[in-house]
């Protein structure tokens, strides 16, 4: 009886410690990209764009860039990944807490996003 509750007090540590770390992992990694995405000024054209790390990868010529978009009534609650597509065009300013998403019909779109500091 002793060695199976040895063996269990060993597997609930293991799980414990496998969230604890996965979740500051993701933590870490999602303030990496915010910064990248935050000090990042874009005016380009989406080459491609898929879901990445719970949020979008948006793919232009010379980067690549993750963040977090929000859909609210700014965007008509739209879902970016859903609205955006090949050969529409993203404008950012460094440090600006919103992306415009100008539509190839001549949409435009304000998406803000998650901010992970």
């Amino acid at each position: 009886m002793n060695k199976k509750i040895l063996i269990l007090l060993a597997v609930i540590s293991v799980v414990l410690l496998y969230f604890y770390y996965g979740g500051n992992y993701m933590d870490d990694r999602g303030k990496k990209y915010f910064n990248q995405f935050n000090k990042m000024s874009i005016n380009d054209t989406i080459l491609n764009l898929n879901e990445f790390s719970r949020g979008v990868k948006l793919h232009f010529k010379n980067k690549e860039v993750v963040f977090y978009p929000l859909t609210s009534e700014l965007n008509e609650n739209n879902i970016f990944l859903f609205i955006a597509k090949k050969g529409d065009r993203v404008i950012k300013k460094p440090f600006q807490d919103t992306l415009t998403l100008e539509k190839k019909d001549g949409t435009i779109l304000k998406y803000m996003f998650v901010k992970s500091e």
